[in-house]
């Protein structure tokens, strides 16, 4: 399982920075269609039945507001294995920690600045943001995303 795990949390490293990809190379959203927005990566803790996440989505944000919209899907994403998301947590290398259990999250990049917009539906942003990932036997893997763009795994 903990190798699961880890490779889980690996391939959601590697979207996260396939969005940082698509941000800074200025990617087209849609053949000929002029459009040049951010792309960003959605979390989700809960789905509608109170389930924990099992998938998250790569979408090109056509309208400017740093969430995900309907339409504006690239790829939606199953994490790998048995591993669910157990909890989205921000700022929490921060000097006075800041939530978790937030249920929406957006993680977007915009041209031409290599930073990142780390955004929950409630509208705050944040300076660091903790996706953690959970095996059916408890293996826990924490993907870090900081506001410079930087993504780790611990």
């Amino acid at each position: 399982e903990r190798l699961g795990v880890r490779r889980a949390a690996e391939d959601i490293a590697s979207s996260i920075r396939q969005a940082q990809a698509y941000g800074l190379g200025v990617k087209e959203f849609g053949p000929g269609s002029g459009i040049f927005p951010g792309y960003g990566i959605a979390f989700r803790r809960y789905d509608s039945a109170g389930v924990p996440a099992t998938s998250y989505i790569l979408y090109a944000d056509s309208n400017n507001n740093l969430i995900y919209d309907t339409g504006e899907i690239i790829k939606a994403w199953k994490i790998q294995g048995a591993a669910v998301v157990d909890d989205i947590c921000c700022d929490q290398k921060q000097a006075t920690p800041g939530s978790c259990d937030i249920n929406y999250f957006y993680a977007e990049y915009l041209r031409p600045q290599p930073s990142v917009s780390l955004k929950s539906s409630s509208g705050i942003c944040y300076n660091d943001a903790e996706i953690k990932i959970k095996g059916s036997r408890g293996t826990m893997k924490t993907i870090v995303i900081w506001i410079s763009g930087q993504v780790s795994i611990e």
